[in-house]
């Protein structure tokens, strides 16, 4: 892995200050990268003060800046990576839909539900139902919702609910086998590299684990998935870390994978290349962002599993389960803990997350599962 401190003229400003702007932070003072995560509202203030916007490249860890704040970005030249025209066409989910469809890549059929009318109705008795989904603010599960045959939704009829969304759209649902995703890094240049297709396991609509292994990783679907990635990448000019989750029906050969969403910074999925790639995520979307070389993404490692810390709905004080996890006896060697030091909880809040490694799939699901059991188990 390399270690040499790289020498920019520019400080990489992350709006957003959550845990990928801190593991964005870390990786930043390996490479010696003058480094500041911001709130949005932080943000704001910096962008009005700022007399040097030469000396700053912004990038995002969240998809959720507005239009406003993007609009003084680019009014104050700030440069950005991803670029402001990438970002703004990833950041909302129709918009997605829009570029997916006309580039001819692999998705589920959809239609905007703003305003709603006779051709939403049409849509969800052709298709037997449908997922309605926020355009824009849904995040680990949140802004979706299943529509039945009927139009209705948990929480009423698809009508009213779509109403209250920013950029509604109606999505068919697909019945697929499992959820992938792949990572890409690419720089302006066009160097591009590709993290191994990994298994996404979600609880709830919110991802729990995600699964390495080197087998799965030259599987057809896996390889499918990582050429759409660069497709994507590619066809956006995109600077930067990119993540694209996939649906994946059938298997072998003939396994069709469909594009689910993308996102347009460093993501949950690639998570497990802090511990097991040369080049985690992270390091390399600020390679990417600064022109620098980028580092090489194959894991050192035949296996990993990523389990994310949800925070247990039944746990109402944050200490006994901090110290448990913490404490005691060392983690072991193969198993490292990333600890996202958040100031409160609340049910399924991703809190941290931690990673075992090793030569098997196996070997790794019952190392994390005694994890879970000795240090995450509620009273």
């Amino acid at each position: 892995m390399t270690t040499q401190s790289a020498s920019p003229q520019k400080a990489v400003i992350t709006l957003g200050n959550g845990q990928l702007g801190l593991m964005l932070g870390k990786a930043a003072k390996k490479l010696g990268i003058p480094y500041t995560a911001l709130s949005l509202p932080d943000a704001r203030a910096w962008l009005s003060h700022e007399s040097h916007p030469e000396r700053a490249l912004v990038t995002f860890e969240m998809e959720h800046v507005d239009d406003d704040l993007l609009a003084a970005v680019q009014a104050k030249g700030v440069e950005t990576f991803p670029t402001l025209g990438s970002f703004r066409l990833l950041k909302s989910k129709l918009s997605q839909k829009n570029f997916l469809k006309a580039a001819g890549i692999p998705s589920s059929p959809f239609i905007p539900a703003a305003p709603w009318g006779p051709q939403c109705e049409a849509f969800i008795t052709a298709n037997s139902g449908a997922v309605l989904k926020a355009g824009k603010g849904g995040y680990d599960g949140n802004g979706v919702w299943l529509v039945d045959g009927a139009g209705l939704t948990k929480d009423g009829p698809a009508a009213e609910v779509a109403a209250k969304l920013e950029e509604p759209y109606l999505e068919a649902r697909i019945d697929f086998q499992e959820e992938v995703a792949a990572v890409v890094a690419r720089s302006a240049s066009g160097a591009l590299e590709l993290y191994p297709t990994v298994r996404s396991i979600q609880r709830d609509g919110i991802c729990y684990q995600v699964e390495y292994t080197r087998e799965f990783a030259k599987s057809p679907a896996a390889l499918k998935a990582g050429d759409l990635a660069r497709l994507i990448a590619e066809k956006l000019g995109y600077v930067g870390v990119l993540a694209v989750e996939c649906f994946v029906r059938g298997e072998g050969a003939a396994a069709e994978v469909m594009v689910n969403e993308i996102a347009p910074r460093v993501h949950n999925s690639g998570h497990f290349s802090i511990d097991v790639c040369a080049g985690s995520q992270f390091e390399n979307h600020l390679r990417a962002g600064l022109g620098l070389a980028l580092e090489r993404t194959q894991p050192v490692h035949g296996a990993a599993l990523m389990t994310n810390l949800l925070w247990p709905e039944s746990e109402k004080e944050f200490a006994p389960l901090f110290t448990k996890l913490t404490c005691g006896a060392e983690w072991p060697e193969n198993a490292k803990l990333h600890w996202y030091g958040k100031s409160g909880t609340r049910a399924k809040r991703k809190m941290g997350h931690f990673t075992v490694y090793g030569n098997t799939l196996a070997e790794c699901r019952a190392e994390a599962q005694q994890i879970l059991a000795s240090r995450w188990s509620v009273r």
